[in-house]
């Protein structure tokens, strides 16, 4: 079974590897959520970032763009849903206007020993897997009054890259935080 987001050639998701194969379904079907259009064309928006974190007012642009209409408050009420079924791990952005969610699909094996980095400008992530190094931010956290919880650890900065577009004055603004 396979829903089709978009008939025309220029469809940015057509090729999403989870699209066709039924995953998306066996993945909502496994934690007990029914496979909805809308939780469908969610995951599909989320799959096709290739690991990078969106909030929900970017899954809403994105689904406008290719021409599917669903409400932000859908979008918001989905994404909590998938969060709380284990489907999406859930960090926090800070911005001018407060902190904002961002989602991702939640990778099928994330050792208790791994974090992200974030790069704050172009939101590219790279996976650090160090025990000691997420054992001390725990104990830190631990120590502060503060819990990490079942979440995955991120750590938000600026990638060098970033960094040096900014200094020659061709880079995007950092964000917020």
């Amino acid at each position: 079974m396979s829903v089709e987001l978009n008939a025309q050639a220029e469809n940015p998701m057509q090729d999403i590897p989870i699209q066709g194969d039924g995953r998306v379904f066996d993945s909502l079907r496994a934690v007990r959520l029914r496979p909805t259009s809308a939780r469908i064309c969610i995951l599909q928006v989320l799959a096709a970032t290739q690991r990078q974190a969106m909030n929900a007012e970017g899954i809403y642009q994105q689904l406008l763009h290719i021409g599917i209409s669903i409400s932000l408050g859908t979008i918001y009420r989905v994404l909590k849903e998938m969060e709380l079924a284990g489907l999406l791990l859930r960090e926090r952005e800070a911005s001018a206007s407060g902190n904002k969610a961002r989602y991702l699909i939640k990778p099928d094996k994330v050792a208790a020993d791994s974090c992200y980095l974030v790069c704050r400008v172009c939101e590219r992530s790279v996976l650090v897997q160090d025990a000691p190094l997420v054992e001390q931010v725990r104990l830190t956290a631990a120590r502060h009054g503060m819990e990490i919880g079942a979440n995955v650890l991120s750590v938000q900065m600026r990638c060098s890259q970033c960094a040096e577009e900014a200094q020659a004055g061709r880079g995007r603004p950092l964000r917020a935080g």
